[in-house]
């Protein structure tokens, strides 16, 4: 990997979980480093399991993978950054790792991810 001598702030749109996998976030060729995946649960007082994966350039979504699995999303309104909630901020993706995830309940919970993209 080269050095890295772009640094493009990432602010995607916010998407709506679905119940199975999808890609939320791809890094560039160099990498990422994100500051948050924020997650809220759009139905109040309706709490939903929410499952997110870091997945390597190449591999498959898996539990050896996993941000974190059935992590309960409280229907309050209040937004969660998951990767506080880990201790895992900032978080390093590897030259075109993904998170991918999925909910409990589809479109029942929204997600933004934030951070710097390499290049």
């Amino acid at each position: 990997m080269s050095t890295p001598t772009t640094f493009t702030p990432v602010a995607q749109d916010p998407q709506q979980l679905g119940t199975s996998s999808s890609t939320l976030f791809t890094a560039g060729a160099d990498g990422a480093v994100l500051d948050y995946i924020l997650l809220v649960n759009d139905t109040p007082g309706s709490a939903v399991k929410v499952t997110l994966y870091h997945v390597p350039a190449g591999l498959s979504v898996g539990d050896d993978n996993i941000i974190c699995k059935d992590a309960i999303i409280p229907g309050d309104g209040w937004g969660v950054n998951v990767l506080e909630q880990i201790d895992a901020r900032p978080f390093h993706l590897e030259a075109l790792g993904t998170i991918r995830g999925l909910a409990a309940a589809a479109s029942q919970v929204t997600v933004q991810i934030g951070g710097t993209d390499y290049a």
